[in-house]
C-alpha cells in the first residue's frame, strides 16, 4: 500500500518514457489550420493592394481608342433633259488617338497614397494580433490536454489503489477479522473512484478533441507527456511595469488603433483637398481617314499638348457633408484609441494579478496535498492498532487523488494566466519565445 501511495505522489513528476509533443509544433499546425489567421492574412494582402491602387492615381495613365467603319455613300446627279444617274460608292473611315494623362498637382490622390499605406500598416498589425491570439489559443488547448491526461493517470492510480482496498476488506470479512460494512465502505469508495475516472476520461476526450480541431493533429502524442512545474517557468518580463510598457509599445491592437486614427485623419485631409483645384498635363496625338465621294485617301494627323486646370465651384454641398463626416470619424477613432488603450491596462493589471493569485492557489493546493498524503499514512497506522478500517483507507486515497487533481488545475491555472500576459504582445518579440521553448521542454517525460 505504501509503494501505491508513493506511485500516485510521484504521477506529477515522472510520466511515461516518450518524448511529449512540443507546443512549436501544435502552434506550427494551428497557423496552417486556423481559418482565423488564415482570413486576417488575407485582409493584410489586401490592404497592401491600397498602396498600389493609391499609387496608381498619381502615375502617368495612356489610353488608344480606335475606330474603324465601312461607309457605304450614294450619288443622285439629276440630267438637265430629266432622269437621274445615282451612283454607289463604298469607302472607308477610321480614327485613332493616343493619349497621355499625367497629375501635376492632386492632393487628394497624394492623401490617398499616404492612407493605402496606413491601410497596409492596419492590416499587419491585425494579423499580428490573430497570431497572438492564435498562440494563446494553442497553448491554452496544449495545456488543457496535458491536465487532462495527468488527471485520468491519478485517477486511474486510484482506482486501482481503492480496489486493493476491497479486496483487502473482502477478506478481512471472510476471515471473521472485520465487518461487513466495513468490506462495503470499501466497495462504495472504489466506485466513486470509478466514477472519478469515467469523469476524467470524458474531460480528456473533450480536450483532445478541441486541441484537434484547433491544430489539426492527433493529441495522442500528448498522452506521454507532463504537465509543466509552474514552480520553473517564468516570464522573460518580472514586473508589471515592464510589460505594461512593452504592451503599449506593441501590443498589435493598440498600433491598429493608432493606425486606424492616423487613417481617418487622413481622410479628413483628404477631403479638405477635394476644395482645391487640381492640375494636369495632358498631350494626345490623332490620326483619321474618313473618305466621301469628294474626299478619297485623305489623311488627317493632329498632335496636341497641354496642361488641365479643373476647380471646384459648387457640387450641392456634398463636399461639406463629406468634410464633416471625416472630421467625425478621426475623433471617433481617436476615442476608439483611448478605450483600447484603458481596455489593455486593465487586462494587464487584471491578469497580473490573476496569475500572482494562480500561484498562491497552487502553492496552497499542493500544502493540501502532503497534508492528505499524511492523513493517509495516519490512516494506515490506525488500520493496524484496528481503530480504521479499509473503508478509511479507500476514502484517504480518493482524498489524495481530489487533492492532486485540485493542484493540477491550479497549477494549469498558473501557465493560462501566464499566456494570457502574452497574448498582449506580438509573437515575434524575444518573449514568446523563450516561454514556448521552456514549456516545452518541461512537458517532457
Amino acid at each position: 500500500m505504501k509503494r501505491s501511495v508513493l506511485a500516485l505522489a510521484a504521477l506529477l513528476v515522472f510520466a511515461g518514457s516518450a518524448r511529449a509533443m512540443p507546443l512549436e509544433a501544435a502552434i506550427a499546425a494551428a497557423e496552417k489550420n486556423d481559418p482565423s489567421l488564415a482570413s486576417a492574412r488575407a485582409n493584410r494582402d489586401a490592404a497592401f493592394e491600397n498602396i498600389a491602387i493609391a499609387r496608381a492615381r498619381l502615375l502617368p495613365q495612356t489610353s488608344l481608342q480606335s475606330t474603324v467603319q465601312k461607309l457605304q455613300e450614294g450619288v443622285r446627279q439629276d440630267a438637265v433633259a430629266g432622269g437621274s444617274l445615282t451612283s454607289s460608292y463604298l469607302l472607308n473611315a477610321y480614327n485613332n488617338q493616343v493619349s497621355l494623362h499625367q497629375a501635376l498637382y492632386h492632393p487628394r490622390d497624394w492623401a490617398g497614397y499616404d492612407i493605402g499605406k496606413l491601410q497596409s500598416e492596419y492590416g499587419n498589425q491585425k494579423l499580428a494580433s490573430a497570431r497572438s491570439d492564435l498562440w494563446v489559443r494553442t497553448a491554452n488547448a496544449w495545456i488543457d490536454v496535458l491536465t487532462a491526461v495527468e488527471n485520468q493517470r491519478i485517477y486511474e492510480q486510484t482506482v486501482q489503489i481503492t480496489g486493493e482496498a476491497a479486496e483487502q476488506a473482502d477478506r478481512r470479512f471472510k476471515a471473521g477479522d472485520g465487518t461487513r460494512d466495513a468490506a462495503l465502505e470499501a466497495h462504495a469508495q472504489h466506485e466513486l473512484a470509478k466514477s472519478q475516472l469515467a469523469e476524467a476520461e470524458i474531460s480528456e476526450r473533450s480536450r483532445e478533441q478541441t486541441f484537434r480541431i484547433l491544430t489539426g493533429l492527433d493529441p495522442a502524442d500528448l498522452r506521454n507527456g507532463r504537465l509543466p512545474d509552474y514552480r520553473t517557468l517564468h516570464l522573460a518580463v518580472d514586473d508589471p511595469e515592464t510589460l505594461r510598457k512593452a504592451a503599449d509599445a506593441l501590443n498589435p491592437e493598440i498600433l491598429a488603433a493608432r493606425a486606424a486614427e492616423q487613417i481617418n485623419l487622413k481622410r479628413a485631409e483628404q477631403a479638405h483637398a477635394d476644395r482645391l483645384p487640381t492640375v494636369d498635363f495632358v498631350a494626345s496625338k490623332s490620326w483619321a481617314q474618313n473618305d466621301t465621294v469628294f474626299t478619297i485617301n485623305q489623311h488627317y494627323t493632329v498632335l496636341g499638348a497641354g496642361v488641365q486646370v479643373n476647380i471646384p465651384l459648387y457640387d450641392g454641398g456634398g463636399l461639406s457633408a463629406t468634410q464633416r463626416q471625416a472630421e467625425l470619424s478621426a475623433v471617433a477613432s481617436r476615442e476608439d484609441l483611448r478605450a483600447q488603450q484603458a481596455k489593455l491596462d486593465t487586462q494587464l493589471e487584471s491578469d497580473w494579478a490573476g496569475a500572482q493569485a494562480s500561484l498562491e492557489r497552487a502553492r496552497s493546493a499542493q500544502l493540501l496535498w502532503q497534508a492528505a498524503i499524511e492523513q493517509k499514512k495516519a490512516v494506515e497506522m490506525g488500520l493496524k492498532s484496528g481503530l480504521r478500517t479499509w473503508g478509511d483507507v479507500a476514502q484517504a486515497d480518493i482524498l489524495i487523488a481530489r487533492r492532486a487533481s485540485d493542484f493540477l488545475n491550479y497549477a494549469a491555472g498558473v501557465l493560462h494566466a501566464q499566456a494570457r500576459l502574452l497574448s498582449t504582445l506580438p509573437v515575434t518579440e524575444n518573449i514568446w519565445e523563450p516561454w514556448v521553448a521552456q514549456i516545452s521542454l518541461l512537458a517532457r517525460p
